[in-house]
This record gives structure tokens, sequence and C-alpha cells, in this order.
């Protein structure tokens, strides 16, 4: 089995999918189809299984993912799950890939700024409790760092998770 990217690079953009996928040369390689607005990433899936992941990033096309560029590197929002071919689960977070189920092992997360706590707390109600998601939108931060923030927080003992409709929640004691 090869051996799994562990970064995602934006290599080029085009306005149409046929365009942008000539870039990708590599595992790992992304493109961005872009007319007026970020309408794909595609991806050659960093398996190294040969195929193009296409990412929604057009909600007025259905299911999207959300796209940033800040933070040193590509983050997207939520991971990117494979129900077929071959199965891939990952998150890409700041140009990092994450790889879930399958060679987790060697897994590296993008550091941590602690700086982020105390806005994250700061955030967080003491009565409705409030996913990742929701706490990242009300500061401005990307959802995995604020997610790691918060479970950072619950570490601690100042803040409380539980699952609610599959999502993992937070509330500030």
């Amino acid at each position: 089995m090869k051996r799994p990217v562990r970064r995602l690079s934006v290599v080029g953009e085009g306005a149409y999918r046929d365009e942008a996928e000539g870039f990708l040369r590599e595992p790992g390689n992304a493109a961005l189809v872009s007319r007026g607005r970020p309408r794909a990433l595609l991806i050659a899936c960093p398996d190294g299984c040969g195929e193009t992941l296409s990412i929604n990033l057009d909600p007025r096309a259905g299911k999207a993912w959300r796209l940033y560029t800040r933070g040193g590197g590509v983050t997207l929002y939520p991971s990117v799950w494979r129900d077929g071919g071959c199965g891939s689960h990952f998150v890409v977070w700041r140009g990092t890939i994450l790889w879930c189920g399958r060679f987790e092992e060697d897994n590296r997360e993008p550091s941590f700024d602690p700086a982020l706590e105390p806005r994250v707390l700061a955030a967080m109600d003491t009565r409705d409790p409030m996913d990742a998601e929701a706490l990242a939108q009300v500061i401005d931060e990307l959802e995995w760092d604020v997610a790691r923030a918060a479970r950072r927080l619950v570490e601690k003992g100042v803040a409380l998770s539980r699952k609610i409709n599959d999502a993992v929640h937070f509330i500030r004691l």
C-alpha cells in the first residue's frame, strides 16, 4: 500500500472542471474551480488511489463545504469522506491532511495557539450548548481550531461537552 500524503497544496485555478483538473499532477494536489466565486475544489485523492475528488463549495448547488485560506494553508470544513471508491476520510486543516480511520498513526495536527482558549470560553454559553461550528462563527475562527480549544477547555474542567444529534456541543461551567 502506498503511503498517503499529509499535505494539501492548491496548485492552480480554472473556470471549469476540465481546466482545473489539468493542474492535478500528484496525490494531494488541489485546484479551485472559480467563476466569479469559488464553485468547487478538485483534489487528487491524497491516498494515491488515482481518483479526483470534487468538493462542492457553492451552497446554491446543494450541500457545500466551507473553504478557508487563512492560518497557513487551505482548510475545508467539514471533513471529506468518500462513500464509495477507496473510502478515504480525512480532514484538511491549514494545509495538513489528518486521516480518519486509516493512516491515523502518523497524524500531526497543526500548531496550537493557546490564546484561542479564552476567546472560545468567552463565546460559550452557560445554558445553551454550542457546537464548534457555531462557536467558530461567533469568534470568526476555523472550526477545527475552535474544536481543539473547546476540547482542551473540557480537559481543564472549565467547560463540559455532550453529544447532541451526532455533534459534540460545549457549554461553559
